[in-house]
């Protein structure tokens, strides 16, 4: 019995291929599509799950007072994590994590540090980051040690540094300070969020950096571990959190931030903390549901084509049914017959989808820049398709079987039913997936012009043909005179220095004014620039003047001169014009506002403009060159800049970058995301258009006779194509009517993350709805006008 099944399951598939390709490709193409994604997502799920002590380990973050009240940032004071070591029982252990950068020297090789992270000993007890050379139990016990990562002593030493005796040797730090190499540590997974290449011992920031010791510095991430329960489970993180809450309070008279925790498995994908003070890997946990959201309507709308066609298919074969029931075929034998052809079409598309995901991995990782593979070795991963197997296999037969084998024989084969059974459940669900798929469209349309919007924002400087140079070692202190130089290279418009380039600006601090009300305070962001900054960045004043070197209380430290932008005004109370000649204090330096500047974005779009305050004190080191060129002449300018650098500064490598290209960098999650939903809404619409055809074609072939017959009586081809079409494209346009409310609302949500962002217009909703009308029409109208043009006479020849 089982093997005439399975003849009658390959006789109906060969005598059908064309129903059979577009059944068994649209599925596997869903299935493929839904596996790229899940890859996807369980690799941003699964960062930081190599730790070992993963579990208990926790960040500390803080509630501060900022411009527009309290404000979350993942960055506390230096002295905070002995502290809780040292008076909370619950903690096991604590490590310190700070960004600094330099050049490693040693002889003539030369390069910076991309990556460098100032840690406590306590960093290779706490995380699981294991040592390839070196004992992680004693390093870091001296001020002067530094550790390398496997990528950095392969770049330093070369690809034979397994076979040196590395460990002792002294390289020189930022050309003054001489450091001993303990270790080299296996490079951080690509799933940390904790990256770098050079280690340094936060004893050594103690003796060069007098901010590392203050609790009014904001400037280290802290992590702690807690003590498990005797069971194993970890302690009760609410309970502790609420113990140290106002533990700051503690130890810095009238602080008033607040602590609180956030475990380790929520800092990639959860942390909403402010841009400048998290400088680890993140993601969005807003992102991954959006994927989801993605894979599964297109593995939807797979399964819907596949349901849609089988069933069309099914309904043909009523008269079977007849015929088999008066033969004496039971009900249970013909529900089992259809559930196993359901179960064979649906296995040949579910081994056909990983091959069909191979072909599209590289292109995948190269969109979402990931390195994914497809785990075979896996029983999770054949237990899911298995899963998927018998789902649509009950999907896809559960019609044929238990609807069609309970027709009655008289009725079907009379052919009372033939062609028309569940024609309503089919147009439902045309209508469900082509609702499905313009959401994409609507989805994608909206990324693009919010993507469009940023990229094309106004930000209140001139952001092209900028760059910046890091400037380093004793050049951050000469760095007028390096400028100076600059100025006078022919390619070079413009030139100043500051302290930040217009991307990742991290400095803030409290600021006191004139007027200013009782316990009324907020942090404000700051830049140290010289006067050549306006006209470098093409920022314009809304009142005031700018700075001048040639006015002596400009760059007095005693009674200096601020300029500060319209939003800092604002905030402080005032107008532009009112803010002038008024006094305030920033970092003990008392000085007025001489200039406000008009609003200008430093911070992504996602957030609203900050106060900012600019300081000109060039006694103090600048950081970088912001250097503006002239269009026609940057490689010959970038040549002579990296010629003048190497003669002011030639123990160091130039280091350079634009200003545009970072600013772009700081929307690749959405670029990313825009992409992807790009390509999948292209293949949900191709599975649905292919779910289409072959209902058109379907409907073009139950339909022949009557075709036929209205020819006869004298209907035009454009009418035949008219009423074939229109059916179809009815449903399509209900489609459109479902979808759109949907998608507003989804995308609607997707933009409340942005501060600035653009409108939906109703334009979106009639260009999308244009474009699966389209699409729609040319699918059908192939079907509908072959169906037009064929011979009649063939057709009612039988007649």
């Amino acid at each position: 019995m089982l093997h005439n099944y399975i003849k009658i399951a390959l006789r109906n598939l060969r005598r059908s291929p064309l129903y059979s390709l577009l059944n068994m490709g649209g599925l596997a193409l869903g299935m493929a599509c839904c596996l790229l994604i899940a890859l996807y997502v369980h690799d941003e799920w699964s960062y930081d799950r190599f730790h070992a002590n993963y579990p208990h380990i926790y960040r500390l973050w803080e509630k501060q007072k900022q411009a527009d009240g309290l404000f979350d940032v993942a960055v506390t004071p230096g002295p905070l994590a002995p502290a809780l070591a040292r008076d909370f029982p619950e903690v096991v252990q604590t490590t310190r994590v700070g960004r600094w950068g330099g050049v490693l020297t040693q002889g003539k090789q030369s390069l910076e540090a991309e990556q460098m992270l100032i840690v406590d000993p306590t960093f290779f007890s706490l995380f699981s980051f294991p040592m390839r050379l070196g004992n992680a139990k004693t390093v870091f016990r001296n001020p002067d040690e530094v550790i390398f990562s496997e990528a950095m002593a392969e770049r330093f030493f070369g690809s034979t540094w397994q076979k040196q005796s590395l460990v002792g040797q002294v390289i020189t730090f930022n050309g003054k300070d001489n450091l001993t190499l303990v270790g080299i540590v296996q490079n951080s997974p690509s799933r940390s969020h904790i990256q770098f290449d050079v280690l340094l011992p936060y004893k050594w920031l103690e003796q060069n950096d007098e901010w590392s010791k203050k609790w009014n510095s904001n400037s280290y991430h802290t992590y702690v571990q807690l003590r498990a329960e005797a069971t194993g489970a970890p302690i009760n993180p609410a309970a502790f959190a609420d113990k140290i809450r106002n533990v700051l309070k503690r130890y810095d008279n009238g602080n008033d931030k607040q602590l609180f925790l956030q475990p380790l498995a929520d800092i990639y994908l959860r942390s909403t903390f402010s841009f400048e003070s998290d400088w680890g890997k993140r993601s969005s946990i807003g992102y991954v549901r959006m994927f989801i959201a993605v894979g599964l309507i297109v593995l939807l709308i797979a399964i819907v084509n596949f349901i849609n066609l089988a069933t069309a298919r099914a309904s043909q074969r009523a008269k079977e049914v007849g015929v088999r029931k008066v033969v004496g075929a039971q009900r249970g034998a013909l529900v089992g017959q259809f559930l196993g052809e359901a179960a064979l079409v649906t296995a040949v598309a579910v081994g056909l989808s990983p091959l069909l995901a191979e072909v599209f991995l590289p292109l995948f990782n190269d969109i979402a820049a990931k390195t994914l593979t497809i785990p075979y070795q896996l029983p999770i991963f054949w237990g899911i398709l298995l899963g998927i197997l018998l789902l649509v296999s009950l999907l896809a037969g559960v019609y044929p079987a238990f609807v069609l084998s309970s027709f009655k024989p008289v009725r079907v084969l009379k052919g009372a039913m033939v062609g028309h059974s569940g024609r309503g459940f089919r147009q439902g669900l045309v209508v469900g997936q082509f609702a499905l798929a313009t959401a994409l469209i609507i989805g994608t349309l909206v990324i693009y012009r919010q993507l469009s919007f940023i990229q094309n924002a106004r930000l209140g400087f001139d952001k092209s043909q900028l760059l910046y140079v890091r400037l380093k070692g004793d050049l951050k202190f000469n760095a007028l005179a390096f400028r100076d130089q600059v100025r006078q290279l022919p390619g070079v418009a413009q030139v100043a220095v500051a302290t930040g380039n217009l991307v990742d600006i991290a400095n803030s601090g409290n600021v006191e004014w004139e007027g200013q009300a009782p316990k009324d305070e907020f942090l404000i962001t700051n830049l140290n620039v010289d006067q050549g900054f306006m006209a470098t960045t093409g920022m314009s004043l809304a009142a005031g003047r700018n700075f001048s070197a040639q006015i002596p209380a400009d760059t007095s430290r005693v009674l200096g001169a601020y300029m500060i932008n319209e939003t800092a005004a604002k905030r402080m109370g005032y107008t532009a014009t009112s803010a002038l000649g008024k006094q305030v204090k920033f970092w003990g330096i008392t000085g007025k506002i001489v200039g406000v500047l008009r609003d200008f974005h430093f911070r992504p779009l996602r957030v609203a403009i900050e106060p900012f305050i600019f300081r000109f004190q060039p006694t103090n080191p600048y950081f970088n060159l912001l250097v503006k060129t002239r269009p026609t002449h940057l490689p010959r300018t970038l040549a002579a800049l990296s010629n003048v650098y190497k003669k002011a500064d030639p123990a160091n490598p130039l280091s350079y970058g634009f200003v545009d290209q970072d600013l772009d960098a700081q929307y690749r999650s959405e670029q990313r995301t825009g992409r992807v939903i790009l390509y999948f809404s292209v293949l949900a619409i191709l599975i649905s258009c292919l779910g289409l055809f072959g209902l058109a074609a379907f409907t073009a072939e139950i339909r022949t006779k009557e075709i036929g017959v209205r020819k006869v009586l004298g209907a035009s081809v454009g009418s035949i194509v008219a009423l074939l079409s229109g059916d179809f494209l009815k449903l399509v346009v209900v489609a459109i009517l479902v979808a759109s409310p949907l998608a507003w609302w989804g995308m609607n949500t997707w933009l409340q993350a942005f501060a600035y962002k653009i409108t939906i217009s109703w334009g979106i909703f009639a260009g999308a709805g244009a474009l699966a009308v389209g699409i729609a029409l040319l699918t059908v109208s192939f079907q509908s006008v072959k169906a037009a043009v064929a011979d009649p006479v063939k057709s009612l020849r039988s007649e």
